[in-house]
């Protein structure tokens, strides 16, 4: 149950722990109210990671950066109210090295890391998400969004 009444929009998954070279499998619901013109359906695999640096002005801040972005239609332009969709999103089997930063080698491998702690640069481990979005003509969009781990 939403907020407001009934979820708009449910995202199931069958896992929430992947490894590399799996498939997310899933289906997306739709619960409208009324039917509503849409100029697509998709969901997709997202990676994102936080960066901590210190700004200009001396204070750390955060920076959010998408390192991962795979998207699948599920539905084209059309009216949507209620209707399941399911979905398969095939993991890389490369992914885990997406976002890794490749460190020189010997004496030049210190020095960057240690300018790096200088500056105050700190980076998190990317987090993963599965998005659903149904991107409504004209109205906000109606989206979902699931964390899962990918090791």
């Amino acid at each position: 149950m939403g907020l407001f009444g009934p979820e708009k929009m449910i995202l199931k998954l069958e896992n929430f722990n992947f490894f590399p070279g799996e498939k997310i499998k899933g289906i997306v619901s739709i619960n409208l109210k009324k039917p509503l013109q849409a100029r697509k359906l998709q969901v997709g695999l997202y990676g994102v990671r936080r960066e901590r640096y210190r700004g200009s002005n001396g204070k750390t801040e955060t920076r959010t950066t998408t390192v991962y972005d795979f998207v699948i239609p599920l539905g084209q332009e059309g009216e949507y109210q209620k209707g399941d969709y399911s979905f398969e999103i095939p993991i890389p089997n490369d992914i885990l090295m997406i976002g890794t930063r490749q460190r020189p080698e010997g004496k030049l491998g210190v020095v960057a890391d240690i300018a790096s702690t200088l500056s105050g640069q700190r980076y998190s481990p990317i987090e993963w998400f599965v998005k659903s979005n149904l991107d409504l003509a004209m109205k906000f969009d109606v989206s979902k969004e699931q964390k899962i781990v990918i090791a």
